[in-house]
């Protein structure tokens, strides 16, 4: 490589998408001024008449969003009870580009609710130390990776303190 390919400008982005900004002063990372948000990326909640999308359609949102520039994915534990999840691992997973996405999931909500294996769910549920080691476990196998950039509380449980929660 010469000098002066080394130093090249960089091609412009293929979408507005492609202009990262910083995410914040602390976190030194640049993501997509407008992050996919997941909720719908999953076939679990047609039944409850809210969106979902067969797999297909979902690694095809996915692909277009990241082949405009896209880097910020959210989702959630619960989302189309995990689903989502899964659909955003495997389509990562198949591309072989993990390390170039930001990956925030949530926890709070009971991704196991409709699992009869478990008699006893009081602990997949809530913002307690447990719960979120139970969903951020769930969400790595989910997720087919070893990190997840940002792990943040879905809704305040009104019970778990903020020392309870971290401490």
């Amino acid at each position: 490589m010469s000098v002066r390919e080394l130093f090249a400008p960089r091609p412009a982005p293929p979408s507005r998408l492609g202009f990262y900004r910083k995410f914040s002063t602390h976190a030194g990372v640049h993501l997509s001024p407008i992050a996919l948000g997941g909720l719908n990326i999953g076939d679990k909640w047609h039944e409850y008449g809210m969106g979902s999308m067969t797999k297909e359609s979902s690694f095809e949102l996915l692909n277009s969003y990241f082949d405009l520039g896209g880097n910020f994915i959210d989702t959630a534990n619960a989302y189309q009870d995990g689903r989502s999840e899964e659909f955003i691992g495997e389509w990562a997973e198949g591309r072989e580009i993990r390390d170039q996405l930001f990956i925030a999931t949530k926890y709070t909500n009971n991704a196991h609710h409709h699992n009869a294996k478990f008699a006893q769910q009081i602990f997949f549920a809530g913002n307690s130390a447990k719960s979120m080691h139970l969903s951020v476990e769930s969400s790595l196998k989910r997720l087919r990776t070893t990190y997840i950039d940002l792990l943040y509380v879905h809704w305040w449980d009104y019970t778990t303190s903020m020392e309870g929660s971290w401490g």
